[in-house]
């Protein structure tokens, strides 16, 4: 087997070379906006207006998180725009001619919109989490005209670090995810994003709403067969209704759906990754 067919590092990098080239505009422009969007998500979460010595709503963990999530939409977007090519007939046959093989394609497109994008979007928001904290603090005010320092207001605001992400809940006392849970938290995350990834291969036209729309049907599919499973073990449960019996603790202490979430997490990506491949080697052939 020649398995230069397959992978050769002169053409892995002239294809590389290659792309940034055609598309270093667009990934600039892509970078910018991320700075921006980032930085106003972040913003607008953080509080303006305090009490002083009431620090009952601290800008925190959990909210630095849900400010995390919801600016992974534009990581999922650009991840998500990765076989742009194959949006229409011409493109396709310009992008299948070009003389490298489909694994040194599919790692390409890989690098750029997954592992490059991935790293800059952690750059970025550690980047905009400490300038919209910097920002809120100067501008912060006090509720009754109260007068605050500085020192004052940044208790408000914890500084942002990567680290807080370990934390599970503050309730009562600090508990932190487990190593099974926050690997599994990180799988699942990674399991989406290479759903978006393989979007084009898949769907040339309207590629990431037919992606929103089809997760958004695996779910209601996943609780279509729970509902179906209780009817058929538990008749007495009401239609449309999920018994509450179909749920139990396991020695390990984990609901036996967490169970199923979590290792559904780890082996998706598994699945994916060998499906994208393979359907864009079926283009290429």
């Amino acid at each position: 087997m020649n398995s230069n067919k397959f992978f050769s590092f002169s053409r892995f990098y002239l294809l590389l070379r290659n792309d940034i080239l055609l598309n270093y505009k667009k990934y600039l422009l892509t970078v910018s906006g991320a700075f921006i969007l980032g930085f106003f998500v972040i913003y607008s979460n953080m509080p303006k207006y305090v009490q002083k010595d009431e620090l009952h709503w601290i800008f925190g963990s959990q909210r630095y998180f849900q400010a995390f999530i919801m600016c992974l939409i534009g990581l999922g977007a650009f991840i998500g725009s990765s076989f742009s090519e194959l949006s229409n007939k011409v493109k396709t046959t310009n992008y299948l001619l070009l003389p490298a093989s489909t694994l040194e394609k599919y790692l390409i497109k890989f690098l750029i919109h997954v592992l490059a994008g991935t790293i800059l979007f952690l750059i970025i928001f550690w980047i905009d989490a400490h300038l919209a904290r910097y920002v809120t603090i100067n501008n912060m005010k006090a509720t009754h005209n109260e007068v605050l320092s500085y020192a004052e207001k940044e208790k408000f605001i914890e500084v942002f670090n990567y680290s807080m992400f370990l934390i599970k809940n503050t309730r009562l006392t600090i508990t932190y995810w487990s190593w099974f849970e926050g690997f599994a938290i990180v799988f699942g995350l990674f399991s989406v994003g290479m759903y978006f990834f393989n979007v084009k291969i898949f769907f040339k036209k309207l590629g990431l709403i037919k992606t929103a729309i089809s997760l958004i049907a695996v779910l209601y599919s996943g609780i279509v067969v729970m509902m179906l499973l209780s009817q058929l073990f538990y008749p007495e449960t009401k239609v449309f209704e999920i018994s509450s019996n179909m749920d139990y603790r396991l020695p390990n202490g984990y609901l036996n759906i967490e169970v199923w979430m979590y290792l559904s997490a780890y082996f998706v990506s598994l699945f994916l990754i060998p499906l994208g491949y393979y359907k864009l080697k079926e283009k290429q052939l």
